[in-house]
């Protein structure tokens, strides 16, 4: 009976939201078109950018416009109508929404796929991140009238009939356990790792860096370790990350370096710097802002057994040209596709699943 129940409700939710969310696959993509091409040049985007900045400091202007670029290179038709292609909704549900603040935008890619596969999102911002994703729906509402009822702020996940769900890791345990009735996507925490045989030179390794210092490395995607040969020179590697010296300026994440390097002074920890980042030996595949950590490799085979041993932890890979198995090539870490799912689960897939 409970199960019969439940099975009506869901009908009857499903009944609601095609009265309230009237638009079709087509002008849903029509509208994140319109919104892809339009969103960098916006006269309003600057303000936004600023405010975003002024409630997380790691959000600079540089990094909000990195972000920007990138989920606008989602939003366009030639892309949308090829990842959306036999996507049309049948039965709206309601998807909560709890998202992750620890990049500009980091939560759009769901709220996008929400919206583009015709269900409701109601979600729950972090308070890290609500300028930038609150404004990108702002525009679409303003230009599009009709795609404010997909979307609905809430501070409770009530009334929903699955849920997606980015967080530490024991916060996923918890969410995982909460919401356990409905259908889920838990994602916990990722990182990424870097390769390097050791005959890259300086200019090779200058893409690795936007791997490793874009977001201040704190994204899932980010590389918070190398691996690196034995006797491996450092120079070429600390000549590559004088790019990014202009992060020296920003105060949090140069004190984020300092605190750490006076940790490992205590400790007698050894470690390698130059006032940018701080290097050290470590088997962790997590590190820190301001720090990142290597680990020496025998051979190739030894490296696998590495890799192999962050499997569950590792969001991507990078190697010089994409050489090393699996991997990307340098400076595309932060670069991913439409279809670069987080933890490798296909949120489209889920989401159709859940309209049919």
């Amino acid at each position: 009976m409970e199960k019969e129940f439940s099975k009506q409700n869901l009908v009857m939710a499903g009944q609601c939201l095609s009265y309230l969310c009237q638009m079709n696959l087509e002008e849903r993509i029509n509208a994140l078109d319109w919104l892809g091409n339009n969103l960098e040049n916006h006269p309003g985007i600057e303000d936004v950018i600023i405010r975003a900045g002024h409630k997380n400091p790691f959000f600079t202007p540089e990094f909000c416009r990195l972000a920007i670029s990138g989920v606008s290179s989602w939003m366009k038709k030639e892309v949308l109508v090829f990842w959306l292609r036999e996507c049309e909704n049948q039965h709206p549900r309601n998807i909560g929404l709890i998202m992750a603040g620890n990049l500009p935008l980091v939560g759009w890619h769901d709220i996008m796929t929400i919206f583009a596969t015709g269900h409701r999102c109601l979600y729950k911002p972090s308070s890290q991140d609500t300028e930038l994703p609150e404004f990108l729906m702002h525009l679409l509402g303003s230009e599009f009238p009709e795609s404010k009822d997909y979307f609905q702020k809430v501070e409770r996940m009530k009334g929903i009939d699955a849920l997606i769900a980015t967080g530490s890791n024991a916060t996923a345990t918890h969410f995982d356990y909460y919401f356990k009735d409905i259908p889920r996507i838990i994602r916990g925490a990722k990182s990424s790792l870097g390769f390097i045989y050791g005959f890259e030179s300086y200019e090779e390794l200058i893409p690795l860096f936007d791997d490793i210092m874009q977001y201040f490395g704190m994204g899932c995607r980010s590389i918070t370790k190398i691996l690196i040969p034995e006797d491996y020179d450092f120079g070429p590697f600390f000549s590559a990350l004088e790019k990014y010296r202009h992060l020296t300026n920003h105060h949090r994440f140069q004190n984020n370096a300092i605190y750490h390097k006076a940790i490992f002074l205590m400790n007698g920890d050894p470690f390698l710097e130059n006032d940018i980042l701080v290097v050290r030996e470590n088997k962790r595949l997590f590190s820190p802002p301001g720090v990142l950590n290597f680990e020496v490799y025998k051979n190739l085979e030894d490296a696998k057994s590495i890799v192999d041993s962050h499997l569950n932890e590792i969001q991507c890979m990078v190697s010089h040209l994409g050489r090393f198995q699996g991997s990307l090539p340098f400076g595309m870490a932060q670069k991913p596709g439409i279809t670069d799912y987080a933890d490798g689960v296909n949120t489209l897939d889920f989401l159709k699943l859940l309209g049919n």
